[in-house]
């Protein structure tokens, strides 16, 4: 059973919202119902910024040993 949700949306989004239904073959209610799965689905910490492992910078060498215990558990070979 599906049930119809209302939203405002300005003209922009829904501009944005129909050339990406385009581009994606499909119509604007899908690509609608499929960000708001995304955006409500659990997801564990690690799937949702395992992007940023590995990208810290410090920037210069510091004696601060929590520094530098940083840059060592983030350092990329």
């Amino acid at each position: 059973m599906t049930t119809t949700i209302t939203i405002r949306a300005d003209d922009a989004l829904r501009t944005a919202l129909a050339k990406r239904a385009k581009i994606q073959g499909k119509n604007v209610s899908e690509v609608i119902r499929e960000i708001l799965q995304s955006a409500v689905e659990e997801r564990p910490l690690g799937t949702r910024v395992g992007h940023l492992k590995g990208r810290l910078h410090l920037g210069k060498k510091s004696v601060d040993p929590w520094r530098a215990r940083l840059q060592n558990q983030n350092w990329r070979s």
